[in-house]
């Protein structure tokens, strides 16, 4: 009589949630780009270059709905493999300096997400982008508090700290180790590695910005100077002659998304994989 593996079962399901959420996150971010190249090409239908903007986009098509529903789902379950990645360490990092920092950034990311999937669950409710606190009333909140200016300062430094490391894995390529390479034709592992690039240092760019603006709110007590991804993108939308970073930003979200669809696919969810 045979047995099964809990843990191998265990493992699959949380494998296959995490996929889903890849492919989540691939949707979002290729939604973001195509919606800033629109923009910087002035064919866009005044959407907003986000996050939202792709939720309301979604919801505005046909079975729209039901895309959210599904999107939100798949969404939580990046939110769940990343907040394992934190608190279980499932591919065996280590308890050094970096492997700290990078689980701390698993648990923040996965509460990022977390936000993304309750916005969609926000429109599905009252086909409003307005619910919740936005960043800069967030901003507000903290700097009222005791240190709280050091705080947003902090956060600054450390989304400057995510723009290098996104253009470190775009330089050396870093996030291959994590993929199963071996199962990849040679076409697919030169257009993995092209869009993971392009995309990694796109969203290097980006946080370079909104740590920059981070870092202008906290220095003048003024949290109406934060930034988001949206925000972000709009500083490259004020003139003509900046609109060609904005087409170039676009196409390295969706290079970014992409990627994510190749992680869907590719990506070692456990170390034994």
């Amino acid at each position: 009589m045979t047995h099964s593996n809990p843990r191998k079962e265990y493992g699959d399901w949380i494998a296959y949630f995490a996929r889903f959420g890849y492919a989540a996150k691939g949707v979002l971010y290729g939604g973001i780009g195509l919606l800033a190249l629109l923009q910087a090409l002035d064919l866009s239908s005044g959407k907003t270059v986000g996050s939202k903007g792709v939720l309301l986009t979604i919801a505005s098509q046909p079975y729209g709905k039901v895309m959210l529903v599904i999107l939100a789902i798949s969404l939580m379950g990046y939110v769940l493999w990343h907040f394992i990645q934190a608190f279980v360490d499932p591919e065996h990092s280590g308890h050094d300096a970096q492997n700290i920092a990078r689980r701390i950034g698993y648990a923040v990311s996965g509460l990022v997400y977390a936000s993304v999937a309750f916005s969609a669950v926000g429109i599905l409710r009252s086909s409003s982008s307005e619910d919740g606190k936005t960043a800069q009333e967030w901003a507000l909140t903290i700097m009222q508090q005791p240190f709280g200016r050091w705080l947003v300062g902090a956060g600054g430094l450390l989304a400057f700290g995510l723009g290098c490391y996104y253009f470190y894995r775009a330089i050396k390529a870093e996030f291959r180790k994590h993929m199963k390479m071996y199962e990849m034709s040679d076409t697919a592992k030169t257009w993995a590695t092209i869009v993971g690039r392009v995309g990694n240092a796109a969203r290097g760019v980006i946080y370079i910005v909104i740590s920059v603006f981070t870092l202008r709110a906290a220095w003048a007590f003024d949290p109406s100077k934060i930034k988001t991804t949206e925000g972000a993108l709009a500083v490259f939308d004020n003139n003509p002659a900046d609109e060609w970073i904005l087409s170039i930003l676009g196409i390295g979200f969706i290079a970014y998304g992409i990627h994510m669809g190749f992680q869907a696919v590719y990506r070692r969810i456990q170390p034994e994989n």
